[in-house]
């Protein structure tokens, strides 16, 4: 509906600000870099997005297009909603969320309000495999490599570590499994399908 707003930041109340626009007062919900970085009677042009449903209307703002680019794209993750991708652009850089999805780092996504570890692995899962379908996603995380870092906090990766896998083998095969079962699959589960998946069971 609006591509951006560009008006005076009349006040900053706790978790939005309000964007005066010739007259006309939006209420307009930032990431917290944003919120910090803006400052009231100074003007500012926001890029921003409209959610809408039958019972409520919000529109999130950002100082820079990439930003909303991610959020848009968030959003399409089943089980994240406008707060919890508010959360995860609160809790770190596009910059830094794409190095979390290159290293499928997990502990670093669910550090983010309201983002538990299964939904942080469907994100790494899912934002992963829509880079190689979205240009434009993929221009801002970056391509997707396989890091030599360790995914932190992924149990299946350190089970399979634990059991003799190589950190590729571990890694490649807890990434199969979980295509198969789905990110809602319990941890247990996970490790015997990617044993199975490398025929060592």
């Amino acid at each position: 509906m609006f591509a951006f707003l560009r008006g005076t930041v009349a006040a900053k109340p706790l978790d939005y600000i309000a964007l005066d626009v010739g007259g006309v007062g939006f209420a307009v919900y930032v990431p917290e870099s944003t919120y910090r970085r803006l400052v009231v009677n100074q003007e500012a042009l926001l890029h921003t997005y409209c959610h809408i449903r039958e019972d409520d209307f919000k529109i999130f703002g950002f100082l820079k297009e990439e930003e909303k680019t991610l959020f848009i794209a968030l959003l399409d993750i089943n089980g994240v909603g406008p707060r919890a991708a508010l959360a995860l652009l609160s809790s770190m850089s596009v910059a830094q969320f794409g190095q979390a999805i290159m290293n499928s780092d997990v502990a670093a996504l669910a550090k983010a309000p309201g983002i538990g570890k299964k939904l942080a692995q469907r994100i790494v899962l899912e934002t992963r495999t829509r880079m190689g379908q979205a240009p434009e996603l993929s221009a801002i995380l970056g391509e997707t490599k396989e890091s030599e870092a360790p995914p932190e906090g992924d149990d299946v990766y350190e089970a399979l570590i634990s059991l003799g896998c190589t950190p590729a083998e571990a890694r490649k095969a807890a990434a199969t499994a979980r295509k198969q079962l789905g990110a809602e699959a319990r941890d247990e589960d996970v490790v015997r399908a990617a044993l199975r998946s490398m025929a060592r069971i």
